[in-house]
């Protein structure tokens, strides 16, 4: 099983290593250890499987996914039934990561067609880049930004901001730098 999260560092790496915005964002960091995940699936999980086509990433993602520890950061009453059905991420790297470190985060996350992702904020500063699909980034203080594949947003310290996905939804990497890396996002 390492190996196969292994191979999703590796593939996220070079990503990465091949997008200046991220480079230029965030060091890769060098203290990375690995801590078996705890299973735990999302409603979307088949979905994000099915991608294993679209890219290195994605099928080391899709690899990875039965094996993997899948989050969603709020709750029904917060966001509804629909969202939590069509929304999950792993952390693959960060305080709480299947690799440990402090130096960073990085999630791969995925939102389903149409789902509206409401405003929320976080102390860390973030980039995504969108790796398949669409969304339409809004946030205080930048015009709105509709982004595909290779597409670029970041997010200050604290800026309020949501996103609406596209017909075919998002696959995104995230990293998260800064402040706050070891808290979790809010709804604002």
């Amino acid at each position: 099983m390492e190996s196969l999260f292994n191979q999703l560092l590796a593939e996220a790496k070079a990503v990465h290593d091949a997008v200046p915005a991220l480079r230029d964002f965030a060091v890769w960091p060098e203290d990375l250890v690995f801590e078996p995940p705890v299973p735990r699936g999302v409603p979307v999980l088949p979905t994000i499987e099915a991608m294993s086509g679209d890219g290195a990433l994605q099928a080391a993602l899709a690899a990875v996914g039965r094996y993997a520890s899948w989050v969603q950061t709020y709750s029904e009453e917060e966001v509804g039934r629909h969202f939590l059905d069509h929304y999950g991420y792993i952390e693959l790297f960060g305080p709480t990561g299947i690799f440990r470190t402090q130096a960073c985060r990085a999630f791969v996350g995925y939102w389903g067609p149409g789902l509206f992702y409401p405003m929320h904020d976080h102390e860390a500063e973030e980039i995504y880049l969108v790796l398949t699909g669409r969304c339409l980034f809004e946030a205080e203080g930048d015009a709105p930004a509709d982004l595909g594949p290779g597409g670029i947003k970041l997010h200050r310290s604290g800026q309020s901001h949501a996103m609406t996905m596209g017909d075919e939804g998002m696959l995104a990497l995230c990293l998260w730098r800064g402040v706050g890396l070891a808290e979790d996002a809010k709804l604002s």
